[in-house]
């Protein structure tokens, strides 16, 4: 059984790139709820709040779905939508610097494929690409010159 972090929502695996889906549903299924605490500073999710709520939203899932009587697999699905759901949209810097973390977290958690990830990624560099303001050409400012006929130009056809 993983180390486990107490949240405001109840207690819950610490997650990491080496928790396996099996710690995690043991973890989720043997949590239990408790009054509300402030959430674990040490874990690296709880660095940035995004990804963080993301987090919370897939271990709620997780736990819902298993309570359900669902399988390995449809908890999986069920927890990687959610958190797929409770990432920010690509809208300003932050939020797409967010959505960017939410994603590279959600992968090495397995929330999210390796296809569907490079999608998301590829996403938000659109994203931010679309809010960077247009760079002036280079030759914006130079005049416009006419290109020059050479004389031998005019003779080559006769």
């Amino acid at each position: 059984m993983p180390e486990t972090i107490r949240t405001p929502n109840g207690v819950y695996p610490k997650i990491s790139a080496k928790t396996s889906l099996d710690d995690l549903l043991q973890a989720v299924m043997h949590a239990t709820e408790t009054p509300q605490e402030p959430p674990d500073d040490s874990s690296p999710a709880s660095d940035n709040p995004a990804v963080a709520l993301c987090c919370r939203a897939y271990a709620r899932a997780l736990k819902a779905s298993t309570e359900r009587g669902k399988g390995r697999y449809d908890s999986a699905e069920n927890a990687g939508t959610a958190y797929r759901n409770a990432m920010p949209s690509l809208s300003g810097d932050q939020n797409i610097r967010d959505f960017i973390a939410c994603t590279a977290h959600g992968m090495l958690l397995g929330a999210i494929t390796g296809p569907d990830g490079a999608r998301l990624l590829y996403a938000a560099q659109v994203a931010h690409t679309a809010l960077r303001p247009p760079s002036p050409s280079k030759n914006a400012n130079s005049p416009k010159i006419p290109p020059q006929i050479s004389p031998r130009a005019n003779l080559s056809g006769m």
